[in-house]
């Protein structure tokens, strides 16, 4: 589902797009007014991400002994390293949709004069859509993120009786 609704929400958001642009010019120029926002936000989500996984290595009691002792079903992590790799998962996706973002608010301010009326190929739709995906994708990431360490600060061991 991370990756599944992030694609069809791509694609559905790539269909409405290419109703209405057919040129590669102004395609560049709306990709680079959404990337220019993108790299912010994006850039806030990669610096929260990096932030929990300070906290979740900082926090010694509440669920971390728990997360420690029980391993994922193949037996090759325990559930901590997993947490771990959820939120280290986010920042390297996050970091990615940033680079790309740069690349794209680039390429944006400098389209050479002979691309501005040639129409948008398939390659182009491709690339971008591939961006959008990674970009949704990693939001997606970071709501799951953000409730994970909801749960994980707010967690009570249960009394025992």
């Amino acid at each position: 589902m991370d990756v599944l609704f992030p694609c069809i929400l791509s694609i559905i958001l790539l269909i409405f797009t290419s109703l209405s642009v057919d040129d590669f010019k102004p395609l560049i120029e709306k990709v680079q007014q959404i990337s220019g926002q993108v790299i912010a936000a994006v850039a806030i989500l990669a610096g929260f991400n990096i932030a929990s996984i300070s906290i979740l290595a900082t926090i010694t009691g509440g669920p971390t002994e728990t997360l420690r002792k029980k391993r994922s079903d193949d037996g090759s992590l325990n559930l901590y390293e997993m947490l771990i790799c959820f939120f280290t998962w986010a920042v390297i996706i996050q970091l990615i949709v940033v680079l790309l973002s740069i690349f794209f608010y680039y390429i944006g301010l400098f389209i050479p004069r002979k691309f501005e009326n040639l129409k948008v190929n398939w390659f182009s739709w491709v690339f971008i859509g591939v961006w959008l995906t990674i970009t949704i994708h990693s939001i997606f990431l970071s709501i799951r993120n953000m409730k994970t360490l909801y749960l994980y600060v707010t967690y009570k061991k249960p009394s025992s009786s």
